[in-house]
């Protein structure tokens, strides 16, 4: 077993690394994932005492402290006990050594073979990475990024480590070697601990038991990799699952928001994170096991094992909807309906006309009055979004007066409530004009709303919606007027808008097409409740 124990490393005054703990246990290998910069290869050079900033914490092994080795026990340690698979590959080799060589010279330092016995094995380790016998003999000068990687993993594994540290071992390889070295590495991590640091998630879900996310040098997430990938517990998480390309669901591509920014004080995520609340920039969250109390999970019991550090205990609900009721005209319309959305997530209720969607939307925005039911919003203090709820309607044109102006429609939300500095409706109503792509200047803020196109009158009906800062925006078939091509933009608007300042959204449609390409969840309207979709 080997167990880190608050690890941290210093670049001059500069924190690289702070606080990171893991035990890593043989036959479980960690992933460890994150963000270029967030620390992980500063991380595998502190673990192999390789690292060029000052580094403190524990690093033990069999029971001894890494940390405390000399010259002589540290020799013994590097490739010996511990080997480490480099990124930069083009540095790894001895460009005046053959590459068999090399291999040998990995196990006779250590004394654990004989030359001759070290040159069988050597070239055993190479052919099951696909390496043959004329390449081994080659010099460095001339082999692939490829070749370089496989002959890097056959001579780590030539002393038989109990720890094995691989820093993006699949970068370089086609489909074909990477699938050997995979191969290699699930069959090495069965008698030997594993920390696999890379950008490569599906190899994530192939070789890692446990994941754990680093972010600004700390940990925020660790959990079995199942968990972690499918029903990520911490925003940041979240965002990079959103941004695989070969991930499960067909949402389109999203990111993170922002970028890093190392705070004087306060939760390293907090200026890109979308539940921000007063505490999160004042002090930073532990690493600890805590009750789930967030939306993602739907119910799940995660288990002891899964922990982040958050202060808010994950993902939370940024709108909860319980035993919603409705009836018209002696018909019920909803019955009994619950729904909770997560801060940042994207919800899309599907069902036919006259389901039921528009009057859900209705009821949200306070336009209509349920007969039974509570909603309620995350009303945390200091939070990001100033909260409560927006609606972009399904007909701007009914919903926005034609005869106002631009400057008029957009700003009426604040005139409504009261905020009675012109200078400063002026500056939000602009704010959010430029936000949605539409001019700022004072001739498009005089024209008339019946001027507009169908697309600009839709643009202008989510700016006022946004007006508010609003924590949730309910997108009521907000696209299903608009002709294919303006469709489209409006939806990559309404994405690009969630992911800068987000934004919760329900967007309720009968387009279940459009629902895959938008969603982080899908439920369909099905007798007044509210059920997830079949195959989504």
């Amino acid at each position: 077993m080997i167990a880190i124990d608050d690890l941290g490393v210093r670049h001059g005054e500069t924190p690289v690394l702070a606080g990171v703990s893991l035990t890593l246990v043989p036959g479980r290998p960690v992933a460890l994932v994150g963000e270029s910069g967030a620390g992980k290869t500063s991380l595998a050079l502190a673990l192999m005492r390789l690292s060029p900033g000052q580094v403190h914490g524990r690093l033990r092994i069999d029971g001894e402290d890494v940390m405390a080795f000399d010259a002589g026990r540290l020799r013994r340690y590097r490739g010996g006990q511990a080997a480490l698979v480099v990124q930069a590959v083009g540095e790894a080799l001895n460009p005046h050594m053959r590459v068999l060589d090399q291999v040998v010279e990995a196990m006779t330092c250590q004394g654990t073979a004989a030359a001759s016995k070290a040159a069988t094995r050597a070239l055993a380790l190479l052919a099951a990475q696909g390496i043959e016998e004329d390449t081994a003999a080659r010099y460095p000068a001339g082999l692939s990024g490829g070749e370089t990687q496989r002959i890097l993993l056959a001579m780590a594994l030539a002393n038989d480590p109990a720890l094995l540290i691989l820093d993006e071992p699949t970068a370089a390889l086609d489909p074909a070697s990477r699938a050997t070295a995979l191969a290699t590495i699930k069959e090495a991590a069965r008698d030997r601990c594993v920390l696999f640091i890379t950008h490569d998630f599906a190899a994530v879900r192939d070789v890692a038991v446990e994941t754990a996310v680093l972010y600004g040098g700390r940990l925020v997430e660790h959990g079995p990799t199942r968990e972690v990938l499918a029903a990520p517990r911490h925003p940041y998480t979240r965002g990079l699952v959103r941004a695989l390309p070969e991930r499960h669901g067909g949402k389109d591509l999203q990111g993170v928001p922002g970028v890093f920014a190392r705070p004087a004080r306060g939760c390293l995520f907090a200026n890109r994170c979308p539940q921000a609340v007063a505490v999160c920039r004042e002090m930073e969250p532990r690493l600890n096991r805590r009750a789930c109390g967030h939306v993602c999970d739907h119910g799940r019991d995660h288990g002891h094992d899964h922990v982040l550090a958050c202060h808010r205990g994950g993902i939370v609900a940024a709108m909860t909807v319980r035993g919603l009721t409705k009836s018209l005209g002696g018909r019920r319309i909803l019955d009994g309906l619950d729904l909770t959305l997560g801060c940042g997530e994207t919800v899309v209720v599907c069902g036919e006309s006259g389901s039921g969607k528009s009057t859900l939307a209705r009821i949200l925005a306070g336009l209509e009055t349920p007969d039974g039911g509570g909603i309620a919003f995350d009303d945390a203090p200091g939070r990001v979004n100033h909260g409560g709820l927006a609606l972009a309607p399904q007909h701007p044109h009914t919903a926005i007066a034609a005869h106002f102006s631009i400057a008029e429609a957009v700003a009426e939300p604040l005139v409504c409530g009261g905020m009675g500095d012109a200078a400063r409706r002026e500056a939000q109503t602009a704010a959010c004009l430029a936000a949605v792509h539409l001019p700022t200047d004072k001739a498009f803020l005089r024209r008339r709303a019946h001027s507009l196109s169908g697309g600009e009158l839709q643009r202008v009906a989510v700016a006022r919606a946004l007006v508010q800062d609003p924590a949730v925006l309910v997108a009521d078939e907000a696209t299903s007027a608009l002709d294919v091509s303006v469709q489209a933009k409006i939806v990559r608007l309404l994405m690009e808008l969630q992911e800068k300042r987000g934004l919760a959204m329900l967007f309720i449609t009968h387009d279940m097409a459009l629902a895959r390409r938008v969603a982080d969840r899908i439920l369909v309207m099905d007798h007044g409740r509210l059920r997830p979709a079949s195959g989504a």
